[in-house]
């Protein structure tokens, strides 16, 4: 079997498997029980359910359809519509441009029921994963398929249904929670009410408890494997899942497991983290591409200008992203005392900035990036990446490094981005555990210990000692939203944290714009703008939930729609 990549392809064979199952019939053109009495059909179903796992490079993604070989990068699954990522929803980057969902419909506050939101809105998507994974696991019980390998094709299903069931908890609170395959010949077992919140994830830590069992450890995952869930992911996934449950105790377990285990070590290279395509000693679970049969289109998207004049530049960090790295003393830009200094202001700053973040005097694929336009209106040859020269530049003043990978040619086509997509990394786990610790006893010395391991891989000095509980939650939320950015956290987290009013509503996305002296070159004007082409936000009490789709709650009257909606 070769490394797991998972395609957006249903009706047909699954990438990934051993030759002689390439040359089978297509699993739609079977039985289900002759697919569940064939070990390769049944893994060949399991990794189609993959599929079906949100993730970062969702809508930019695309799989080559193999019923149509001669086709080439067929864009399968692929949508204009999805050209954001859920990041641009907060305060860390935003869209270059107007048409995306981000900007036209959820910022703007006209998030409804009937809304079009690809990304926001993933209820039929995650359900239709959870009706494959009841099957799978349904169908597997009496099988002839070697018990140990039933057990665990079955627990990696239980797996992917717990993740589906977390992703639909924390975007609509109360969901049905369905346990077996429905039949829809029968109209009451379809027509189902809201289960609370609280029992989905008390379901979902349930689950996660007992599958781990039943799963591979991570250090006994051949690279064959890779993508595959292990006993490690499920602990780490429950510490998430409880973290949002505010099950305080639970979730620093689940996550002290993974950090005991000793099977992940924090990468020396944050950078390249981003930049490898699997199997990084890190990454405890990860959504795979190859490039070919399947790949995403990040890079096109997201590089600079001067590297992808057609495309490229399309999510922006803003001035308040970057005004959260602290200075490498460890004091915040505003605080007294930190040597901050306006006018050389990416000067003494957390390694992680220039990781992640492409700002005028930085390097990218070996080349200085210069965005700096003349006082006199003309565009200097070495201000090629100034904000605002063509509808394809930066709105911000900086443009996205995180995730880009240098090794592609300049102006990379559609499809040839293979890099990983770090659904779950060992920094974040050590982030949950300080968290729920903290929560549940305040700042103990393993809540310190925790933090001070993220922030000495970025070269950052310890947090000072002596902190309140409050002050380590404040601590801890500026870790995030600098460790994990533009990883998918910072929604989500300040709608846990009814953070979201205080932080987004009213406000504007802001950049920084820099000016030459034309008559003396070094000598530079700072000025932070307010961004076009992103609206004041709009985030409202209501949408601390998201709606139930309209057309889901018009086939199935049982189910109430959220408040506000």
């Amino acid at each position: 079997m070769k490394k797991i990549i998972y395609t957006i392809v249903f009706s047909a064979l699954l990438f990934g498997c051993n030759e002689d199952f390439l040359d089978r019939e297509p699993l739609d053109r079977i039985s289900s029980d002759a697919v569940f009495s064939d070990v390769a059909f049944a893994e060949a179903y399991l990794y189609q359910n993959y599929n079906y796992i949100p993730h970062g490079y969702d809508f930019l993604s695309y799989s080559k359809n193999p019923d149509t070989p001669d086709a080439g990068t067929e864009q399968v699954g692929y949508t204009d519509q999805g050209a954001y990522i859920i990041d641009c929803l907060t305060d860390e980057l935003t869209n270059k441009s107007a048409w995306p969902p981000s900007n036209g419909i959820i910022i703007p506050g006209q998030i409804s029921s009937s809304a079009v939101m690809p990304g926001l809105d993933m209820w039929e998507r995650d359900y239709k994963g959870i009706r494959i994974s009841n099957l799978i696991i349904e169908k597997l019980k009496g099988s002839d398929i070697d018990i140990d390998v039933a057990t665990r094709i079955a627990g990696e299903a239980r797996f992917i249904r717990s993740l589906m069931y977390f992703d639909l908890a924390r975007r609509y609170g109360d969901v049905p929670l369905i346990k077996a395959p429905l039949n829809i010949d029968e109209l009451q077992n379809v027509l189902l009410p809201r289960d609370p919140v609280e029992d989905v994830y008390a379901f979902i830590d349930d689950e996660l408890s007992e599958i781990a069992d039943y799963l591979p450890s991570a250090k006994d995952l051949p690279s064959s494997e890779l993508g595959r869930a292990t006993k490690e992911a499920c602990w780490a996934l429950n510490g998430r899942a409880q973290l949002f449950a505010e099950n305080w105790v639970r979730s620093a377990e689940m996550s002290k497991l993974v950090i005991e285990s000793g099977n992940f070590v924090l990468s020396p290279d944050y950078n390249m983290l981003f930049q490898s395509y699997g199997g990084d000693k890190e990454v405890i679970f990860e959504i795979l591409f190859n490039g070919a049969e399947k790949g995403h289109s990040l890079d096109r998207l997201a590089y600079p200008f001067s590297h992808r004049a057609d495309w490229g530049s399309q999510y922006l960090p803003t001035q308040e992203m970057v005004e959260t790295y602290e200075m490498t003393n460890g004091m915040a830009i505003d605080e007294p005392g930190s040597g901050f200094d306006f006018n050389n202001p990416f000067a003494n700053r957390d390694s992680r900035l220039a990781a992640s973040v492409i700002y005028h005097g930085s390097l990218f694929k070996g080349d200085t990036m210069l965005m700096a336009l003349s006082s006199d209106n003309t565009i200097l040859n070495d201000a090629v990446n100034a904000p605002n020269l063509t509808g394809n530049h930066t709105t911000t003043g900086y443009y996205l490094k995180k995730f880009l990978d240098e090794s592609l040619p300049n102006g990379p086509e559609f499809g040839v981005s293979k890099t990983s997509w770090k659904e779950i990394r060992f920094a974040e786990v050590l982030l949950n555990y300080a968290e729920a610790r903290n929560e549940a006893f305040g700042p103990e010395q393993s809540v310190y210990d925790a933090i001070n391991k993220v922030r000495t891989r970025a070269g950052q000095p310890n947090l000072p000692n002596g902190l309140t509980k409050e002050e380590m939650f404040d601590r801890i939320v500026r870790e995030r939203k600098v460790e994990l950015f533009a990883e998918g956290f910072r929604y989500w987290d300040l709608r846990r944290w009814k953070m979201a009013i205080e932080v987004l509503h009213g406000k504007k996305a802001h950049g920084l714009f820099i000016t030459k002296d034309a008559n003396n070159p070094d000598n530079l004007t700072y000025e932070v703008v307010e961004v076009i082409n992103r609206p004041t936000y709009v985030f409202l009490e209501r949408n601390y939930l998201l709606p139930i789709p309209q057309g889901e709650i018009d086939k199935d009257p049982n189910l109430v729609q959220n408040p506000g909606y």
